[in-house]
């Protein structure tokens, strides 16, 4: 440990002054950022992942220190963003580094020079389309949580991204460093965003004491023996986290317990982020507003109210409680027996580290919307073979010209001589900010059986065709989407791992595709 002190000179006092010894994945990773080396950094939460790469790369930075941006920091969202920007800050402005959050929520650029630039997916997509001179000095781009947005439209479009600034914006090849939570194939994903990755792993998934029941003064009685006394509850629906709220007032104190939603004001939502910070007992009743990205302090116990809809979503809700022990605690609540299997089977695949889809499969969805990003980007377009090049991680030439071909003939681009532009409606969406995010919008949806229209239930998801989900204990998949009523077909009548091996969810630029491609 003291040579790794002497090599971090600049920064070891600034970020690690406060702790007597640093963790086993810092002590493992910081030689490596030091070498200049491309890494992914995989292990448990809570175990000092993020300045195990941060302070490193700051050593390397202090140097080449200039009034332009040199650090970009990928996360999935703002919340994660916002969190980790206060907890650096201190640390960057004593190396006097101005850091600067760039979501949604903040969609300007100060006009004073800054060298970090905190950003998610979307926004990033967007600044390259709007913001192209801030780039060129770019040293290190880091990904966080890289496991939530791999696999998926996200992490394609992610992809995409990177290649676009590799290609149209950086003078020189950064440092790429990854973070994510244990990965079951971490070479496979780091090669997916760069290259060459040094995988650097430390420990296991944490061990999963998962309880079921199906009675909730059980639960109630239970969280009292262990003393758990600050539990997390996750629904699957705005409205189960209401009737909830009014069971559970027979069995808890109504002045600890809270509710979260995205129909509550964002007012309220805050309030009762900043409540459970401060609690140290109490219970919280929440959607999945709550799965991923605030700082809401930790809990002694994560409970699912029914199965979520994905293993993925299982896996972030039981990640909110026992982050400073060595193993996470949770409780499944259930009626049917279906329900009880699925729990079983969430429980089995995060004991082996997997979440839904072990096979990569990339989402043509993603082709679409940086066709579209790329020609707003480009007013004068560009050439088929520019295209193929930025596009061909996810899809061979031919299905991109499929893909372009089916969007000349719907008038969203059009070709003059040899180039591909955005039409006017298309510029017109872009200069609306809709063409960045592929996120679907999350609803509340009524559940209907196709062939016999069935109703089955309601599922708070981010629908698209071939999206699929868990409900009462079935796997169903999307086949149309009318308003708020989603058409479903049955896939299985329990889940297994082979279910999980096809994508469970699909970009909102899905229909745009040509139909025949729709089911790829």
């Amino acid at each position: 440990m003291t040579e790794l002190k002497t090599s971090l000179k600049n920064t070891w006092s600034v970020f690690f002054g406060g702790f007597r010894r640093l963790t086993p994945i810092q002590e493992a990773t910081i030689p490596h950022i030091l070498k200049g080396e491309n890494v992914i950094v995989c292990s448990p939460t809570a175990t000092g992942k993020t300045e195990a790469v941060i302070v490193p790369l700051m050593e390397r930075l202090i140097p080449q220190r200039e009034n332009a941006l040199i650090l970009l920091y990928i996360a999935p969202t703002r919340a994660l963003l916002n969190n980790l920007l206060v907890r650096l800050d201190l640390g960057f402005k004593k190396c006097l580094f101005k850091a600067i959050v760039k979501t949604g929520d903040k969609p300007y650029l100060p006009r004073t020079p800054f060298q970090v630039l905190f950003t998610t997916p979307e926004s990033l997509d967007s600044l390259l389309c709007r913001q192209k001179k801030i780039w060129s000095r770019i040293q290190a781009i880091v990904i966080d949580e890289i496991h939530f947005l791999d696999n998926t439209y996200r992490g394609d479009q992610l992809r995409i991204l990177l290649r676009r600034l590799l290609k149209e914006h950086l003078k020189t090849t950064p440092q790429f460093a990854a973070l994510s939570a244990t990965l079951y194939n971490p070479e496979e994903v780091g090669k997916r965003y760069f290259s060459p990755v040094h995988v650097i792993q430390t420990g296991s998934p944490r061990l999963l004491k998962f309880y079921l029941f199906k009675d909730w003064d059980k639960i109630i009685n239970t969280l009292k023996r262990k003393k758990w006394h600050k539990a997390i509850i996750f629904c699957n629906r705005r409205k189960d986290v209401e009737e909830l709220y009014s069971e559970l007032s027979q069995y808890w104190p109504k002045e600890r317990l809270l509710m979260h939603h995205g129909s509550l004001s964002r007012r309220l939502r805050q309030e009762t982020e900043v409540l459970l910070r401060q609690w140290r007992w109490g219970i919280c009743i929440c959607t999945s507003t709550l799965e991923i990205g605030i700082d809401i302090g930790d809990f002694d116990v994560a409970i699912c109210y029914h199965p979520p809809p994905t293993p993925s979503a299982f896996q972030q809700r039981i990640g909110r409680a026992s982050r400073q022990k060595k193993y996470q605690v949770g409780i499944g609540f259930y009626e049917k027996e279906t329900e009880a299997e699925c729990f079983n089977l969430y429980t089995s695949l995060a004991h082996k580290g997997i979440v839904e889809s072990t096979n990569y499969l990339p989402d043509l969805s993603v082709v679409v919307q940086q066709i579209f990003s790329i020609l707003f980007a480009h007013p004068e377009g560009l050439k088929l073979e520019q295209l193929f090049y930025l596009l061909s991680p996810l899809a061979p030439e031919e299905i991109i010209e499929k893909i372009l071909t089916h969007l000349l003939e719907k008038s969203w681009i059009e070709q003059i001589g040899m180039k591909f532009t955005a039409s006017e409606k298309l510029m017109n969406m872009g200069e609306r900010g809709l063409i960045h995010s592929n996120i679907p919008n999350t609803k509340e949806f009524k559940v209907i059986e196709a062939t016999t229209q069935k109703p089955i239930g309601e599922i708070t998801t981010q629908a698209t065709k071939g999206h699929r989900f868990i409900l009462a204990g079935k796997v169903w998949e999307v086949i149309n989407i009318k308003g708020k009523n989603l058409f479903v077909r049955l896939v299985a009548h329990k889940p297994t791992i082979k279910v999980f091996h096809k994508r469970f969810s699909r970009g909102a630029f899905t229909h745009f595709l040509p139909p025949d491609l729709t089911e790829a």
